[in-house]
């Protein structure tokens, strides 16, 4: 059974009309402030009841759920890419040309509509990656303490390696020399 007559066997597969309504919708509007389900909804706005899609089916195909060998998706995911894009140049260009005190709504837009420039996702990472162990030493007296204290506060050098090469004569039977 080939791939035609095991989609004619299903349900329709509404990706081929969806798709060239979803590139004009895309052409028309500026979605920088929609939501994936206002986008939905504007292009099923223009197509006839039984084409349309659910949020979910879209939400689907935009993490790639469709056979692999499917042109249509291709395009679609292809389209998907090219409104991100258009998004991006459309806030930075928006972001370039405000003045000095309304920048900060195009950053702000920016930063949530795309993770890559959220500033404090990043550096929340990025702090998580750098946190430290802290070691919580108890001393049972003073001359313990100063001696923790000392060690603590004290800078070594590195020491890259305590083994010692073996002496010719083969007198020492430990690898280690302290």
């Amino acid at each position: 059974m080939t791939e035609i007559e095991t989609k004619k066997l299903g349900r329709p597969y509404k990706i081929d009309k969806w798709l060239p309504a979803l590139e004009a919708v895309l052409e028309i509007h500026d979605i920088v402030f929609l939501t994936d389900e206002e986008l939905v909804f504007l292009v099923n706005q223009t197509l006839d009841d039984k084409d349309q899609i659910d949020s979910r089916t879209f939400e689907n195909w935009k993490a790639g759920r469709f056979h692999s060998n499917d042109e249509t998706g291709k395009k679609f995911m292809n389209c998907i890419q090219m409104a991100s894009i258009r998004e991006k140049q459309s806030l930075s260009k928006r972001l370039l040309n405000a003045d000095e005190k309304n920048w900060t709504r195009f950053a702000w837009v920016l930063e949530r509509k795309f993770s890559e420039f959220n500033l404090k996702h990043i550096s929340e990472n990025i702090n998580r990656n750098e946190q430290q162990t802290t070691i919580m030493i108890t001393t049972g007296n003073d001359a313990q303490r100063l001696l923790i204290d000392n060690i603590i506060n004290t800078e070594f050098e590195e020491i890259t390696s305590l083994r010692n090469e073996k002496s010719n004569d083969n007198t020492l039977d430990d690898e280690y020399d302290f």
